[in-house]
């Protein structure tokens, strides 16, 4: 069955519209119960909510927690809370499930329902599907918005996030390091701040003043140009920016350049396996990484195991298999230590942990990694055929994969939402990229009636 309400990340849409409203929010509520209920045996399933700093957030809480509490449930409202609080919340709780209420690094007039698994971790495509056939089906005319709903509050819950991720790194981390530190005006704008001068930081901080609507406006991972600008006024030893609900990270060296999210994983991953602490020598990462990095960390005796894209599919199989540490390139870094979900304040520290045991710069600790030349690109089609049965397409690959070798890639599939076909195709040189791309185009004009 296809999802009708649920997207790549849980219900997103602009507030007000058909997709999210107090109405969904609600009927999410309830279906939430209902599933937990079902699913989990849960006579009164306890469901934890975190959201980010939106003006529209509180009405989609309170409309979520009426349908909690319409259907005989709990809510633990940890009130404004970074994703990944949320998620430690879950599974620090007695919570059936949780959810966020963000939309990450969108704009302020978008919102959205991001659930987990009582574990922490992000639910699995059949939980979801339930979830999503649940609000489908309960009537969409019910929800009082005047229902004043009794909760419990879980600010404890918030403040031991913030206690755990402080503790799980040396006292004095960053003292007399000058940190520069963009919070996106979103949820990690009261939490970031606090936990970075605990551990002795010199902070100058921007987008930490959220008032409702300029949440993502010119600052945050989205706006590295901001934390630049502010390297203007001064020397700094690195600088960090979040996104939205501070689940992703972007990190700045010394000269305030912004570093590659590759870059940031391969740090990590040589860092984490010279301190014994990489299972496997592993590190998990999605199909859209650069290869690049399978290279940098070749040389150090590191592999990677890729899977799909998205953090939660990263953590189950580091869940699955045991693996300590996985991220992607859009700055989404699981740290297994700690986290089972993207954590941009712990990967900020783990960084930070790692530039100060290698006694050297950013810069240096980044310079590890080299991206290997690449094209990306995405055509209109008029059908999506089965690539498997399209023959031109199919010979083109085998060929190029015998020629590239380990020295090159293909990424080849259809767009989820579009009706477009995208190729990407990598190489150590620039000449070889081109040429192999353009085998690769002429091979999907052969076999696709592009539109």
């Amino acid at each position: 069955m296809s999802l009708k309400h649920f997207g790549t990340d849980g219900i997103r849409g602009q507030y007000g519209s058909a997709v999210l409203n107090d109405d969904v929010a609600f009927r999410a509520g309830k279906a939430a119960v209902r599933v937990a209920r079902e699913r989990f045996s849960a006579p009164v399933p306890q469901i934890v909510v975190g959201r980010d700093t939106r003006a529209s957030g509180l009405a989609l809480l309170n409309a979520f927690a009426a349908g909690v509490a319409s259907e005989g449930g709990k809510m633990i409202d940890l009130g404004v809370a970074p994703t990944p609080c949320v998620a430690f919340a879950a599974r620090s709780s007695e919570a059936i499930l949780a959810c966020s209420i963000t939309a990450s690094h969108n704009p302020a007039c978008d919102n959205g329902i991001k659930f987990f698994e009582g574990s922490g971790v992000k639910p699995s495509e059949d939980l979801e599907q339930s979830l999503d056939d649940m609000v489908e089906q309960i009537p969409a005319d019910d929800f009082d918005p005047s229902e004043k709903v009794s909760v419990i509050d879980g600010s404890e819950l918030r403040s031991q996030y913030q206690r755990a991720v402080a503790s799980a790194f040396p006292r004095g981390l960053l003292a007399g390091k000058r940190i520069a530190l963009d919070c996106a005006n979103g949820a990690m704008s009261e939490i970031a701040p606090v936990v970075f001068r605990q551990l002795g930081a010199v902070l100058e901080v921007v987008g930490e003043k959220p008032d409702g609507s300029n949440i993502n406006d010119g600052v945050g991972s989205e706006y590295p140009e901001t934390l630049g600008a502010l390297y203007s006024s001064g020397k700094f030893d690195y600088g960090f920016a979040f996104d939205g609900d501070g689940d992703r990270l972007v990190m700045f060296d010394e000269t305030g350049k912004k570093i590659e999210g590759e870059a940031l994983l391969a740090a990590l991953a040589i860092d984490a396996k010279q301190r014994a602490e990489l299972p496997g020598d592993t590190l998990v990462t999605t199909v859209q990484s650069n290869l690049g990095l399978d290279a940098a960390l070749k040389e150090n005796g590191i592999r990677t195991e890729r899977t799909d894209v998205g953090d939660k599919h990263i953590a189950r199989l580091m869940l699955r298999t045991g693996y300590l540490l996985g991220g992607e390139e859009s700055g989404h870094l699981v740290v297994g230590k700690f986290a089972i979900t993207g954590d941009g304040l712990v990967a900020a520290l783990a960084m930070a942990e790692a530039v100060a045991r290698s006694a050297g710069s950013v810069s240096r600790l980044a310079s590890v990694y080299s991206a290997f030349p690449q094209i990306s690109k995405a055509f209109k089609v008029a059908e999506k055929p089965p690539l498997a049965d399209c023959r031109a397409i199919s010979a083109c690959i085998e060929k190029l994969d015998s020629k590239l070798g380990e020295d090159g890639r293909l990424l080849i599939r259809y767009s989820g939402t579009e009706p477009k076909i995208r190729l990407l195709v990598e190489a150590r040189t620039d000449e070889a990229v081109a040429a192999a791309f353009e085998e690769l185009r002429a091979a999907v004009d052969s076999d696709l009636v592009l539109s």
